[in-house]
């Protein structure tokens, strides 16, 4: 794999682990907790947990399309370099 590709699944990597992780989260956290481990209450997140969730989402959307462009560039320029 190129540095590019890496590029792309780091970006896409970005963009999915934290919703599956948040989503973990909001489960976890809706199951009953009992005794010396909870009183049953969910604890939903918070605004620095929020941040740290959505910052990777929005640098992956970002970089997205510019890693999908340096591909294809790349990808010109080595086709026109074999003819």
């Amino acid at each position: 794999m190129n540095k590019y590709v890496v590029h792309i699944v780091a970006s896409v990597f970005c963009i999915l682990l934290p919703p599956i992780g948040l989503l973990y989260g909001l489960w976890d956290s809706s199951q009953p907790k009992v005794g010396p481990v909870g009183d049953g209450k969910p604890i939903y997140p918070t605004i620095p947990q929020w941040i740290s969730i959505v910052a990777p989402i929005i640098a992956g959307s970002i970089n997205l399309p510019f890693a999908i462009i340096r591909y294809r560039q790349n990808k010109k320029t080595n086709e026109s370099n074999k003819v």
